[in-house]
């Protein structure tokens, strides 16, 4: 299996980003507000997200101790602009009561756990899988992760990497080697909105070849 190592990422970090950068994301006003729009984001366009923000916001409700407050249906109400909305009102009702319950509403209710730890918690909650939960450890918890998204899928095996099939089995691959670079969390923070606007902006292989990324050797 032919796999990068921790040069070959900081190399590909050092091209994209004066290329296409800065990219400021995650982009929100709270860190609730990332955690909000990581889990509405799940199938469905950021246009239709960023409606149901709005509507959330308008409604004074993008809190989290309001969230795990509103009944289902109103929340249900609220979100329905990103679609699947009663999962996902489930989801986020879980993940507020576990945010003000387990971390007292501050990341730093969670600063004395392990960044596995972190991640698996997060797992275990209704409506979160890995994508989601890594959204959140890097950029709601500040810690050094990998996301391991469709956009990153796509970029690393037009780069003639050998990519597995699956969030978990790619992220299991792929995040101890990103994790062993030097970058730190605002560097994988930029990391993540790097390989997605790219992905957004060379969509085909036949793209990417065309790009700044084309004669890329690794």
């Amino acid at each position: 299996m032919r796999l990068p190592v921790p040069a070959d990422i900081e190399s590909l970090y050092a091209v994209m980003e004066p290329a296409i950068g800065p990219t400021n994301w995650w982009p929100a006003d709270t860190l609730f507000e990332i955690m909000v729009g990581a889990v509405l984001t799940q199938n469905t366009a950021w246009g239709n997200v960023e409606r149901s923000l709005a509507a959330l916001k308008e409604a004074g409700a993008l809190d989290p101790h309001a969230i795990a407050a509103l009944d289902p249906e109103t929340l249900q109400d609220l979100i329905r602009p990103s679609g699947f909305y009663r999962n996902k009102s489930r989801t986020l009702r879980s993940l507020s009561r576990w945010y003000v319950e387990r971390c007292g509403a501050r990341p730093e209710g969670v600063a004395d756990i392990p960044d596995d730890e972190l991640r698996a918690e997060l797992l275990e909650l209704f409506g979160i899988g890995g994508e989601t939960a890594d959204d959140l450890v890097l950029y709601v918890f500040g810690r050094r992760a990998f996301v391991a998204d469709t956009y990153a899928r796509r970029l690393f095996a037009f780069l003639g990497f050998d990519v597995p099939a699956g969030y978990p089995a790619f992220h299991k691959a792929f995040a101890p080697i990103v994790l062993e670079t030097r970058l730190d969390v605002t560097q994988l923070q930029e990391f993540h909105g790097l390989i997605d606007e790219f992905g957004k902006a060379y969509r085909t292989d036949e793209a990417k070849a065309g790009s700044f990324l084309g004669g890329l050797k690794m």
